[in-house]
């Protein structure tokens, strides 16, 4: 199986990718990534995202880092309930350590110092989520429009 340097997922259809699995750079991650490459699979696609399930501790990111683009890290549950963490993580934002053992989604704003990303326990294996936006995509609007809540209609009611 590859590494991240050798990845190489294929385009299947205008607009379609698949995804090819490849081992983490963390040892302790011993299944396969899959890896969306964003711009590397699309020229026009500016989201990259990774997913990786975690079955015991592990600490990434190390240094303390920044980027300059907007990223997010989601940890949830896996399986039977995406809505149920059973871990213990710390992570380092900014100058603070959050404290996390619960379902949530850390947004890094660009150019904010963070990691590492430390899980000290997993009780039950969860999903790891890297999801990053471009530089030319990681943009601040001096205002921001009011956007409505999104009401979904389901076209399929029987």
């Amino acid at each position: 199986m590859p590494g991240m340097d050798k990845l190489k997922n294929v385009v299947r259809e205008p607009n379609v990718v698949e995804l090819k699995p490849w081992k983490s750079i963390h040892k302790e991650i011993k299944e396969v990534m899959v890896t969306g490459l964003g711009t590397t699979d699309i020229k026009e696609s500016v989201l990259a995202m990774g997913f990786a399930r975690i079955t015991k501790p592990v600490c990434m990111g190390s240094p303390t880092h920044k980027h300059p683009f907007d990223q997010w890290i989601y940890l949830i549950g896996e399986t039977d309930n995406f809505g149920k963490l059973d871990a213990d993580i710390e992570m380092t934002l900014g100058d603070r350590v959050v404290k996390i053992n619960y379902p949530c989604y850390v947004f890094v704003p660009k150019n904010v110092m963070h990691c590492p990303l430390d899980v000290k326990r997993v009780g039950k294996p969860f999903i790891f989520i890297d999801a990053r936006i471009t530089v030319e995509a990681s943009v601040r609007p001096t205002t921001l429009a009011k956007v409505p809540k999104i009401k979904y209609i389901a076209k399929n009611k029987k």
